[in-house]
């Protein structure tokens, strides 16, 4: 009776370390807004764009961890899989100025949360403002950036944070491959769908 007890207890301790440590994840484990890199995104979604010559998938995250003021929540994933290579959070704005002094707070706010991450990697606009800065701690990358485009038909400001591989890690490139052979599989499919349902007498 008393190894039962004791086989009990050492489980139950194990799982409530195992759930704090899930609780207390975050970019330093490639978790970032509820969702993890290289796991598989299984959520329904309604909205899903093709992204590039690689095939990937851009979805509307479903269940998202974020702060108020982040508008939205998307995930790049693998055509089939559905495996995670990229989680981003944004918000739009009508000015400039205001868009900027929001990507400040937050890349002052991450950047004392991973002190430890190496910050910098900037880029520049054409009108020589910096629009592009990055965190690395290897393997991860979290990028912020600010640009501006078309939203809900009209000219904004798009300030974005995302978290993904550092493109020379292995992890970036075991997901590049991973991507690139399930766009060849979903190619296949379709071309054989096509044939399969085609006269092709004499063709």
């Amino acid at each position: 009776m008393k190894n039962i007890l004791q086989r009990s207890l050492s489980a139950l301790l194990m799982t409530c370390v195992m759930s704090s440590t899930s609780a207390w994840a975050d970019a330093n484990d490639g978790d970032f807004l509820g969702y993890m890199l290289g796991t598989k995104y299984t959520n329904p979604s309604t909205a899903a764009e093709e992204l590039g010559a690689n095939g990937t998938i851009r979805l509307n995250a479903a269940n998202p961890v974020k702060p108020d003021d982040i508008a939205e929540v998307q995930v790049i994933v693998t055509a089939q899989s559905r495996t995670i290579g990229y989680i981003s959070g944004a918000s739009w704005f009508a000015k400039e100025a205001e868009a900027r002094a929001f990507a400040r707070r937050y890349i002052n706010l991450l950047h004392a949360k991973y002190s430890g991450w190496v910050f910098g990697r900037e880029q520049l606009d054409i009108n020589m403002q910096i629009n592009e800065v990055n965190l690395d701690n290897p393997p991860y990358n979290l990028r912020f950036r600010l640009d501006e485009r078309q939203h809900d038909g009209k000219s904004q400001w798009r300030f974005s944070m995302t978290l993904g591989w550092l493109p020379t890690s292995k992890d970036a490139e075991a997901w590049n491959n991973m991507a690139n052979g399930e766009r060849l599989s979903v190619i296949s499919d379709d071309r054989q769908q096509i044939l399969e349902n085609s006269d092709v007498r004499g063709l």
